[in-house]
This record gives C-alpha cells, structure tokens and sequence, in this order.
C-alpha cells in the first residue's frame, strides 16, 4: 500500500540513480588506485614475494572485477538533469559509452562482473578450508578458481541477455531485470542471480566457520597437553599423522594471518545476503509505493554500488600488501642510501692520501713494512710443549665417536629446522 503523500517523482527516482552512480565510481576509482599500487609493488624484486599468496592473488582478480563493475554500474545509471556527476560519467567513460550504447550490453557486464566477485570470494573461504583441513594444495588449485568463477558466471549471465530479460527496470526505475510480469522477472532473478548469491553467501559462512573452529579447537587441545604433560609423550606414528601435525602447527602459527583473511568471505556475505533482501522486497512488493520501499531501494542502490569500496579497502589494508609496501619504501630508501655513498666515495678519490713514494719520508715508508709479530708468530718451541699438544690430541680423538654424534646430531636438528621453515612457506603461500 502506498503511504499518504508518497509519489515515486522523477527527482526520487534521479537521487537513486545519483547514489548508485556515484558509490560506483568511487569504489571504481578505489579498486583501480589499489591495483596501481599492487602492480608497482609486485614489479620489486624485494616486495613481490610478500604478494605470493592464493588468497591474494584471488582478491586481486576481484578487485579487476570489481573496477569493471563498478565502471559498468556507473554508465548504466540514469540521470534525469545536468548534474556534475553526469558531466564526470560522460569524461571518464566516454569510450565505454561509445562501445556500448545500448543498456543491455552495459547490463551483462555488470551482472558477470558481479557474478565474478561472488565467485571469487567463495573461492577464498574454499581455499581455506581446502588446505587448512583437507590438506589439499592450495596453488595447484588457483587456476580452478578463477576459470571455475568465469564459466560460471557466463553460464549465469549469457541466458537472461539472449533472452532479452536485460533492460530498463519499471519497478525501481533502473537498468535491471526488465521482464514485465512479476513471477517470470522473479524467476529469472532467482534462476540466474539470487540463489546463486544465497548460495555463495552459504559456502562463505560455512567454510568460515569450519576453518575458525578447527584452528580454536586444536589450539585448546595442544594447551591442554602442554598443561597435562600428554603431548610431551605423544608422537605421531604414520606420514599422515605427521603431516596432520605439521597442519596443525602451521595453521596455528598463522591463524593471525587466516582471521584476516576470513574477513573477505564474510564482507562479502555481509553485501550479498543485504542486496539479495533487497531485490526480493522491491520485487514482491512490485515496485517502490511508499517511503519504506524507497529506503530500500536506496540501500541496495548504496550496496549495489559501493561493494567495490569495501574490497577496495580490505585490498589496500591486506597485512601481506602493508608489508610489501613497507618492503618497496624501504629498499628505495637503501637504493637512494647506497647512491648517496658511492656519490662521496667518488667524490673523495680526488684527495691526497698517503702513500710509499719520494714524497713521503723514509720513516713514512718503513712504516708500511711488514715484518713478524712475536705476539702471532711465536709459539710453542721446546719439546714439552709439543708433547703436551700430543697428548691433549690424543685425548681428543678418544672423544671423537661422542663429538661425531653431537656434530651428526646438529645436522639433524638443523636439517628439521630448514624443512619446517620451508613447509611454513610453502603452506603461507597457499592460503
């Protein structure tokens, strides 16, 4: 029912328009500087490998999809005026304009780019469980989740375009699913959009929560063997139970590092579970009548278009980006340091210095003369010193199966050491 003095005018509908737009170029712009950086930084020898991770890579290929989105929600957007965010549209996406004048177009890469992101982010909390529980690689299976995202997302998106199911949205005055009856637009939004979030949103939360409760649970059970005195006696027996241990151990030691990454599965649901109550609300109340609609169809025109402001910023505050970061500032400092003393060095060659010559005197040059030291060269001469360094040998050779044994043993320990540091990189990289 609509509300008393609630008309659904020209000017509400531009203000909606406006905010889509406008959220949507910003989270553009964002994810675009974000990818600028990222770029640069992964170009350094020195900070590239603080970017070598799954999950990483992962956010990064959302984050293109995110920039294309968010280009995509901006040119689809109407504006009923001469407005400055219609000038700055018109400037910054001229060229796409002219490639795509038509709405459905702009429509199908805004619903892939959205599909994409979705995708993307599920793969990340996939990825977590994958090789924090089921010890699977998590490397080897990257390429899957970024062609599994594409196909899938074309699969979602090339039907409803080539049935024409794109256009201009009467309910909601926008670019969207333009069907004109009510149960056949719902279905194509649920069919091709809506489950398929719902879906994803799912996976995120579950795989999320899997992965918490399984580091929290064994972080409890390894302190309460540290505290019983049982893990002390507890050795693993079989590869596997050594390699479950070693999962263990090293999803412990980064459990900081996986929370953080968490964080991106669940902003993710956190946006998709808010946007898909949205369209069903706009949807089954057919269309905005009252003030309560029209708030609605404001925060999904808010959530629509600044999702990529919220990757853009978990991307720019990504601890292995900081550090890499950190990483760059700090070598072009050393570079610009080095610079600085090869410059002075260079400068001084041209100094006097001191050197054996007619110039310089004959105490000079006698100075420079090197002749023995009996403070290094003289040792031992008489005959009981030379037994005494016998005997203390011979002493030593009787001890040499236990100094054998240390040395062999070091090795061994030393050798552990480098396999479980080189294991811990390894498994940083695949989460």
């Amino acid at each position: 029912m609509a509300d008393d003095g609630f008309v659904f005018t020209d000017n509400l509908v531009n203000i909606s328009n406006q905010l889509w737009a406008i959220t949507a170029m910003i989270g553009a712009a964002l994810c675009g500087k974000v990818l600028v950086v990222i770029g640069i930084v992964a170009m350094n020898p020195v900070s590239r490998p603080h970017l070598d991770r799954v999950s990483f890579r992962i956010l990064v290929w959302a984050l293109l999809a995110n920039t294309v989105f968010g280009i995509a929600n901006a040119v689809s957007a109407k504006f009923t005026g001469p407005t400055w965010a219609c000038g700055f549209t018109i400037f910054l996406l001229q060229v796409i304009v002219e490639l795509s004048s038509a709405e459905e177009p702009r429509l199908i890469v805004g619903q892939l780019t959205l599909e994409m992101s979705s995708f993307l982010l599920f793969s990340i909390a996939l990825n977590l469980q994958l090789v924090v529980i089921h010890q699977i690689n998590g490397q080897k299976m990257e390429k899957f989740y970024v062609f599994g995202s594409i196909i899938i997302s074309l699969c979602l998106t090339v039907p409803p375009y080539a049935a024409k199911q794109y256009g201009w949205n009467p309910l909601a005055q926008d670019c969207f699913y333009s069907n004109e009856n009510q149960k056949q637009r719902l279905a194509w939004q649920i069919g091709t959009q809506l489950f398929w979030t719902l879906l994803t949103v799912a996976g995120e939360v579950s795989t999320a929560l899997a992965v918490i409760i399984y580091i929290v649970r064994h972080q409890l059970r390894n302190r309460k063997y540290l505290a019983t005195g049982i893990g002390s006696r507890i050795r693993p027996r079989s590869s596997s139970a050594v390699a479950v241990n070693d999962r263990v151990v090293n999803a412990t030691i980064y459990r900081n590092v996986i929370f953080r990454i968490i964080i991106y599965p669940i902003v993710s649901a956190v946006i998709n579970l808010t946007s898909v109550v949205c369209v069903i609300h706009i949807t089954q109340g057919d269309g905005v009548h009252n003030w309560t609609g029209y708030s609605v169809l404001l925060v999904s025109d808010f959530v629509y278009g600044g999702r990529a402001v919220l990757y853009a910023l978990l991307a720019a505050t990504d601890p292995g980006l900081v550090r890499a970061v950190r990483a760059f500032i700090q070598s072009k400092k050393q570079n610009l340091s080095v610079q600085a003393e090869l410059s002075t060095r260079g400068a001084s060659i041209g100094a006097p210095t001191k050197y054996p010559g007619a110039s310089h005197s004959h105490t000079d040059y006698d100075d420079l003369q090197t002749g023995p030291r009996a403070d290094i060269e003289e040792g031992p001469r008489d005959h009981d010193a030379f037994q005494d360094f016998e005997s203390a040998g011979v002493e030593a050779l009787g001890n040499g199966r236990h100094t054998i044994w240390l040395q062999e043993d070091m090795m061994r320990r030393r050798e552990k050491m480098l396999a479980r540091d080189r294991d811990r990189q390894e498994f940083q990289k695949q989460i």
